[in-house]
């Protein structure tokens, strides 16, 4: 859905801490283990070993998803438009550019109901929640239609790209390059003990003792992603609201940004 403006953007973030948060304690050393690992290298080590599949997690899931696109950003401004142009209508995205492009000031809500069962997801009333301009039916057509951004399973998706980030840094360290990598602190969320781990630009918040992801922030230049992840279900802690906000490169894009907000409601 969001193909004309995110898939050509790199992403990241940051947020504010939990209301439940009571204590939080900042290390000013690095805890060592008897081994030689330190302690942020054990906590990653222990995300990624017990990491599942989220279809070996839980069978079914019911839940409905609302996202929230918003950007002020003037794409006929844009350099390469015509070719822009012709490439998303071969792949069947011209009524969403076409409506990016007549709104510098744009903004929509949109909402389906979801289901994951056995592995496989399930979509159902798909539907335009809000608009702050008008557009024409094919265009709410579209942007209904394509929804992926709501429907794709975002669980498997994070532990991949915290696997991912470790073995990109695992090679900086190799090469005896700055890794980025600390352990900050923990804090104490409900009757879990948290602690967070910085690995470059982006930050985890991992569950003592099921090793679960609470939250990720990501920074790269002023873009920012931030994602909470909510105890559904016992020791499963699952996607419950996202954010980002997207500073398009300077040199190739008009000035403006780009924000999505993303919900996540379980039944």
């Amino acid at each position: 859905m969001i193909l004309c403006l995110i898939a050509l953007l790199p992403v990241s973030s940051r947020a504010q801490e939990d209301e439940d948060i009571y204590a939080t304690q900042d290390l000013n050393e690095v805890v060592i283990l008897a081994d030689g690992q330190t302690f942020e290298e054990y906590l990653v080590k222990q995300v990624l070993e017990n990491a599942k599949p989220l279809k070996k997690r839980v069978q079914t899931l019911h839940y409905a998803v609302t996202c929230k696109m918003e950007k002020d950003l003037d794409l006929k401004q844009m350099s390469n438009r015509r070719t822009i142009t012709f490439a998303a209508r071969l792949a069947g995205y011209g009524q969403i550019l076409s409506a990016l492009m007549e709104h510098q000031v744009f903004g929509i809500t949109m909402a389906e109901d979801v289901l994951f069962n056995k592995g496989r997801i399930k979509t159902s009333n798909v539907r335009m929640v809000e608009m702050k301009q008008e557009l024409t039916a094919k265009q709410v057509k579209s942007f209904l239609k394509h929804d992926g951004i709501m429907s794709s399973n975002v669980y498997d998706k994070f532990y991949e790209k915290v696997r991912d980030k470790a073995k990109e840094l695992k090679k900086k360290y190799r090469k005896k390059q700055e890794t980025g990598m600390k352990y900050i602190g923990s804090y104490t969320s409900g009757n879990r003990t948290i602690y967070r781990v910085k690995l470059d630009n982006m930050q985890i918040h991992i569950v003592d003792d099921c090793w679960q992801i609470k939250r990720i922030d990501y920074t790269e230049g002023q873009n920012k992603m931030h994602f909470e992840f909510s105890e559904i279900r016992p020791d499963l802690f699952l996607l419950s609201k996202g954010n980002a906000k997207i500073y398009p490169d300077r040199k190739k894009w008009p000035n403006g940004y780009i924000a999505l907000q993303m919900t996540y409601t379980y039944k």
